[in-house]
C-alpha cells in the first residue's frame, strides 16, 4: 500500500474469507502451492480478512488427533517387514485402536501437535476464529437449512456461522472457501435463499477450491501447482470484483484518462449506466492493484462536458464525468495535492465508490 493511503480501510471495503475445517488442514500440511500463496496474498492484503469460526475450529480438532495418530500408525508400520494394510487403516480410522500403537503411547505427542497448529492457524496466517462463536442464535436457522436441503448438519452450521458470528451481528458478506464439491453445489440451492430472509441474514458466497471464478467465466484450480503463476494476477481480479458486488449500491466507475487540456488535479472515470450521482458527496478511490485506498476530503462539483447543474445525474448509457480533487487542511481549507499521488489517483482502471458516509 502506498504511504498516503488511508489507514485503516474501512470495513465496508474488506471481505471476508471464511475457511472451513480441510481448508484450514490444507494450509498446515502445505498440500496445495496455490491455495497457499492465495491465503498468504489475502493474508497481507488490507482489503480482505480471513476469518473462521469456533466450530470449525472444534471439527478441526478432531480432524486432526485423529489424521496425526494414522500419520503414527502408517510410519510405525512401514518398514523392512511390511506395509500396513490399508483397509485395516481405514477399520482403526476412528476408534484410535490400533493393535501396532496404542493411542496412550502417543497422545501427548498429538496433543502438542494440534495445539501448536492451532497457535500457528492464528500467527502464521493470520486467521480470526475467537469471534464467531457458538451460540443460541445459529440454532433455528441451521435446522431450517438442513431440514430444508441435503446440506449435512455440519455444514449447515459452518453456513450459519459464517454469517452469525454472534447474537448482535449479522455479516452482510462473507465469502466460504472449500474443497467440499457436494457443499458447494448444494449450498447454491435457490430454496435456501427464503431460509436466509426469513431469519433476516445474508447468504454467504460459497465458491469451489477447484474452480474459483472470475465473473467473465475466467477460472483458476488452486489444488493444480503448475497454475501457480497465475495466482496474483487472479486474486487481485477476484478481490475487486468482490469488493465491486459488495458495495454494488456505492460503486460509481473506473477512472478514465483525462483530456489533454484538462486541470492537473482533475479525476475522469466512467460512470455506470444506471447509476445515480448526487451532489455534495465524498468519493473513495481504490487503486487497480489493490495498492491504495483513498477518501477524498473535499466535496466537488461534477461534470459531464460541462457542468451537472440538476441533481441526481444518471444516464441510461456509460458517462464520462470529471471533478477537480483537493486535499482539505485542519482547519477546513482547500489545499492541492501532490502530484504524485494526483498521478496514481487519476490513472486508468482504479475503482471509484461514494464514501459511504456520505449517505
Amino acid at each position: 500500500m502506498e504511504a498516503w493511503s488511508d489507514s485503516p480501510i474501512i470495513d465496508n471495503f474488506r471481505i471476508n474469507f471464511y475457511l472451513d475445517t480441510m481448508i484450514l488442514s490444507y494450509l498446515l500440511d502445505k498440500t496445495y502451492p496455490c491455495l497457499t500463496q492465495t491465503i498468504e496474498f489475502l493474508k497481507n492484503c488490507p482489503f480482505s480478512d480471513l476469518v473462521s469460526s469456533h466450530y470449525v475450529i472444534f471439527e478441526f480438532v478432531g480432524i486432526r488427533k485423529r489424521e496425526h495418530y494414522l500419520r503414527e500408525l502408517v510410519k510405525k508400520c512401514q518398514g523392512p517387514e511390511g506395509t500396513l494394510n490399508m483397509s485395516s487403516l481405514l477399520k482403526y480410522k476412528d476408534d484410535f485402536s490400533a493393535p501396532e500403537v496404542k493411542f496412550e503411547d502417543i497422545q501427548l505427542t498429538i496433543k502438542t501437535k494440534v495445539e501448536e497448529e492451532l497457535s500457528k492457524i492464528t500467527k502464521d496466517f493470520s486467521i480470526e476464529y475467537s469471534k464467531n462463536i457458538i451460540h443460541n442464535g445459529l440454532l433455528q436457522p441451521t435446522f431450517d437449512i438442513c431440514l430444508s436441503s441435503k446440506i449435512s448438519k455440519e455444514d449447515s452450521l459452518v453456513l450459519c456461522s459464517a454469517v452469525l458470528p454472534n447474537e448482535q451481528i449479522s455479516e452482510d458478506f462473507v465469502l466460504i472457501l472449500s474443497n467440499d464439491r457436494q457443499f458447494v453445489q448444494d449450498s447454491s440451492e435457490t430454496k435456501l435463499n427464503e431460509i436466509f430472509r426469513n431469519h433476516s441474514i445474508k447468504k454467504p458466497l460459497v465458491e469451489y477450491l477447484k474452480d474459483f471464478k472470475l465473473e467473465d467465466g475466467t477460472k483458476i484450480d488452486l489444488t493444480i501447482s503448475e497454475n501457480i503463476d497465475k495466482v496474483p494476477d487472479f486474486v487481485i481480479k477476484k478481490l475487486k470484483e468482490l469488493v465491486i458486488k459488495k458495495n454494488k449500491d456505492l460503486f460509481l466507475g473506473k477512472t478514465i484518462k483525462c483530456a489533454s487540456k484538462s486541470p492537473s488535479n482533475t479525476i475522469c472515470f466512467n460512470l455506470e449506466s444506471n447509476t445515480f450521482l448526487n451532489k455534495d458527496i465524498y468519493i473513495v478511490i481504490i487503486g487497480s492493484d489493490l495498492n491504495f485506498f483513498y477518501s477524498i476530503k473535499a466535496r466537488g462539483e461534477f461534470w459531464n462536458h460541462e457542468e451537472i447543474k440538476s441533481y441526481p445525474f444518471q444516464s441510461t448509457s456509460v458517462e464520462p464525468i470529471s471533478f477537480l480533487i483537493y486535499d482539505k487542511s485542519d482547519d477546513g481549507i482547500k489545499k492541492e495535492l501532490a502530484s504524485e499521488i494526483i498521478e496514481m489517483l487519476s490513472k486508468s482502471g482504479n475503482l471509484v465508490f461514494i464514501h459511504p458516509h456520505s449517505l
